[in-house]
């Protein structure tokens, strides 16, 4: 894996040419699915893209200055280029774009099952505050509220 701050150099805005490449990589990763009017109307708030040669993953976010809280909407990388630290480079930039408008606490949501997803928050200081259960029988429609505090 490479380092972060040599892969965050790839990172930058998306604009509207990214969507058709974003709705891609969003449909090879969830099951619930944002279409193109969702990602459009996600290009006014934070929404950042990994692209080398072409578009590999993506990361949205949404901030309240009033209550200086930020919620990570979605964050996806291409399957096939998993465990090369882009989810780390995207997840850092919004992190520091938060941080920027001086938002306090930031919050996301992560199915239970998505290991990896769980660990790769846990090493930026994200912890479980909440666990949701949609269906108690059936712990894969299961998710956690991860929660961090920027001011640490």
């Amino acid at each position: 894996m490479s380092d972060a701050s040599e892969l965050c150099q790839y990172v930058r805005s998306a604009s509207e040419p990214d969507l058709d490449r974003v709705l891609e990589i969003e449909q090879a990763c969830f099951v619930d699915q944002w279409d193109y009017t969702q990602f459009k109307a996600a290009l006014k708030d934070i929404f950042l893209v990994y692209e080398k040669r072409k578009i590999a993953g993506f990361i949205t976010a949404c901030y309240c200055q009033l209550a200086k809280k930020g919620i990570i909407l979605r964050i996806a990388v291409e399957p096939s280029q998993r465990g090369k630290g882009i989810a780390k480079a995207l997840l850092t930039e919004a992190l520091t774009k938060l941080h920027d408008y001086d938002i306090m606490d930031v919050e996301l949501s992560v199915d239970i099952v998505k290991n990896g997803a769980i660990k790769l928050y846990e090493k930026f200081g994200f912890r479980v505050m909440q666990v949701v259960s949609m269906n108690y029988n059936n712990a894969n429609e299961s998710f956690y509220i991860m929660k961090l505090n920027l001011t640490k």
